[in-house]
């Protein structure tokens, strides 16, 4: 039975401050938790219903209802250590993203790019924080195997000469029809704002999704652009 201190514990790991302040963060799901249990992320506790096959503090449904943030709670909650590991960029494609807003977005793109084999992930400093539950609950699990690290990113750009920084823009070339580089950056900005002009003078190369002229969408979704630009860029 979790005590009073407990709950109130985990549900304060909701919240940005109280996660950077402990250095935790929280997974939900069988899928997830399993994917953290086989990475060498460490595990500060498991709460689960008898349901859940493997160690952990047991609860009742009620209890996972009363931590959880997800409508229907899924037999098992972990708290994960915030790890405090820098790596290296590397790989023949790189992700950077300026300025994404959106949980659910920013969670899909780190799913894809573990979809298409990128390793890295460098986000500006103003886009949403990587343990935000729903950014972690979009990844589903794909969080445990990319490297995404917030950067200055104007900086960061600037210094990797041997990168050719491709943006995603509304007026660029056909992303079908760009010569294939060896090693590239692409380049996604906020949903609302596109990317700034300070990093858009970086780009070696402008290209955008072309839509039908019968469309009369205005634009795509980051992370829907996102798929379609990988899809074509990593093959």
């Amino acid at each position: 039975m979790l005590s009073r201190n407990q709950i109130k514990f985990i549900n304060s790991l909701k919240q940005k401050k109280f996660r950077l302040q402990h250095q935790l963060f929280v997974v939900e799901g069988e899928k997830i938790v399993n994917d953290f249990l086989n990475s060498d992320w460490k595990i500060e506790q498991i709460y689960a219903t008898k349901e859940w096959e493997g160690d952990a503090v047991e609860v009742s449904i009620k209890e996972l209802e009363r931590i959880s943030s997800l409508k229907t709670p899924n037999k098992v909650l972990a708290i994960i250590k915030i790890p405090k590991r820098k790596s290296v960029i590397s790989g023949n494609l790189v992700l950077a993203l300026d300025a994404i807003k959106d949980p659910g977005n920013l969670g899909t793109i780190i799913r894809l790019a573990d979809w298409f084999g990128i390793q890295h992930i460098i986000c500006s400093q103003n886009c949403v924080e990587l343990y935000n539950p729903k950014v972690v609950q979009a990844t589903m699990g794909s969080i445990c195997r990319i490297q995404v690290q917030y950067l200055n990113l104007k900086a960061t750009l600037e210094n990797m000469t041997d990168y050719k920084i491709c943006a995603a823009v509304m007026d660029g070339k056909s992303v079908f029809s760009v010569e294939k580089l060896e090693k590239r950056i692409v380049l996604l900005g906020s949903e609302s704002h596109g990317i700034s002009s300070e990093l858009l003078e970086l780009a070696h190369q402008k290209v955008t999704i072309p839509k039908s002229e019968n469309s009369q969408a205005e634009s795509l979704n980051v992370a829907n652009a996102c798929g379609i630009i990988l899809a074509q860029l990593s093959s």
